[in-house]
């Protein structure tokens, strides 16, 4: 078949993959400039001539089956490297380490009985197999019962407020659930970055006579009768016709190229937005991978440093610090101008290390996605569109339809290997 994939995602990239192997004919247009869609990259180490880095932080983990067979396939599998980097909670002006059972136990504002019942609950939550039995449970409500109110108040819920804002009492459950139960303490990280994964895909298909085409953001999306070809035209006035159509970007993009009816439950699913610095820094911030802000005064939600991970020297010697959020896309932080924006959280970052200075900066890079995180409410199931769409040529394949689980590099991969399948392309 003539098949036309709609992003140059994990999705889109690995769905091509799959039906140029099968022998088709097959076009990827992507709007942007860049393959990897969320998991895109920049050019990070300045004298270093730049080294690709994701736009966001990424990682793997080791349950990530369907991402770490497709590297291996691709011949990456001896770049992908695990690593158990650490974890802290800044809370109370501190910052408090959190990576092992015995720190989680010894956690300042727990008492004995507190971490007892956190551990208990999250060592729960990793055994119970099939959450969706949780589909109906708020996550606080949850939390509240069996972790107990003090670790709920004091560990889960700012994570959830931080994440979410005033949705997280909506939150769904089976949503916490698949972040606990189907996450590692180890995480993998592809030696030169993710887009080399995502530059094998493209290659891979470009060798068997597929095209994947850029800035090509899709302005209609169309298809007269079910004996007729599907249509698309992009903004730059092309226009292409196939047999088949795989789109993968977010629902609200989808709905309005394709003139979705209004009471179609694609319209209903409501995503958050992600903003994004990475601060190229001559120095460190902070002694751990991974710090979440449990602070509610805090205007961001998670500082990652990539460098206490992955060697600095990869990067030219400089130390990597991202600065992330989960946000409307009406937010000041997601709307202020990023030079603004980084000056209003610099006395934040003083907080954290008070001997953080602006000076530290070598050179700093702002992202965002306005289609970033999907909202998951006890209702969030019933709204999950089907595959098939009102067009018959047409099949949908976004992160929102990814269920318990959240997003992930892996998840978008078997979810483009399910769609393929689903239409005979693999």
């Amino acid at each position: 078949m003539n098949l036309g994939i709609i992003g140059a995602g994990a999705t889109g990239l690995t769905a091509a993959y799959d039906a140029v192997k099968a022998g088709h004919q097959v076009t990827v247009l992507e709007a942007a400039d860049e393959l990897g869609g969320l998991a895109a990259s920049l050019q990070v180490g300045g004298e270093a001539g730049g080294v690709p880095l994701e736009r966001y932080y990424h990682h793997i983990f080791r349950s990530d089956r369907a991402m770490i067979e497709l590297i291996e396939e691709l011949g990456l599998g001896d770049d992908l490297r695990f690593h158990r980097p650490t974890t802290a909670v800044f809370r109370d002006g501190e910052l408090h380490p959190f990576s092992t059972p015995l720190e989680m136990l010894r956690f300042p504002s727990f008492s004995l009985l507190d971490g007892i019942r956190f551990g208990a609950s999250s060592a729960a939550l990793k055994v119970i197999r099939g959450g969706e039995r949780f589909n109906d449970r708020t996550a606080l409500s949850w939390l509240r019962r069996w972790a107990g109110r003090r670790a709920t108040e004091t560990v889960w819920e700012p994570l959830l407020r931080g994440k979410f804002g005033d949705r997280a009492d909506e939150v769904s459950m089976a949503w916490l659930w698949a972040r606990v139960h189907c996450r590692t303490f180890e995480l993998g990280y592809v030696h030169g970055g993710f887009e080399r994964v995502y530059a094998a895909l493209r290659d891979a298909v470009a060798e068997r006579g597929g095209k994947v085409e850029f800035g090509k953001a899709v302005e209609t999306i169309r298809q007269p009768d079910a004996d007729r070809p599907v249509t698309v035209t992009t903004a730059d006035g092309a226009r292409h016709d196939f047999d088949q159509l795989i789109v993968t970007t977010p629902q609200p993009v989808f709905a309005k190229a394709a003139d979705v009816p209004a009471d179609d439950t694609v319209w209903r699913n409501q995503y958050l937005g992600a903003t994004c610095f990475v601060l190229e820094l001559d120095r460190s911030v902070i002694p751990y991978y991974w710090l979440n802000i449990n602070d509610p005064d805090f205007p961001f939600l998670a500082v990652v440093e990539h460098t206490r991970m992955v060697d600095r020297e990869e990067y030219g010697g400089r130390h990597i610090l991202y600065v992330g959020n989960y946000v409307p896309r009406d937010d000041w932080r997601f709307a202020t101008d990023p030079a603004e924006l980084l000056d209003r959280f610099i006395p934040y970052l003083r907080r954290l290390n008070p001997d953080f200075d602006r000076s530290w900066i070598q050179d700093w890079h702002f992202s965002r996605a306005p289609f970033a995180q999907p909202v998951v409410t006890p209702e969030y199931r019933a709204l999950i569109p089907g595959h098939r769409t009102h067009l018959p040529g047409v099949t949908l394949a976004t992160m929102a339809q990814i269920y318990p689980q959240d997003r992930g590099q892996s998840y978008s991969v078997a979810l483009a290997h399910r769609v393929t399948r689903l239409i005979g392309a693999s």
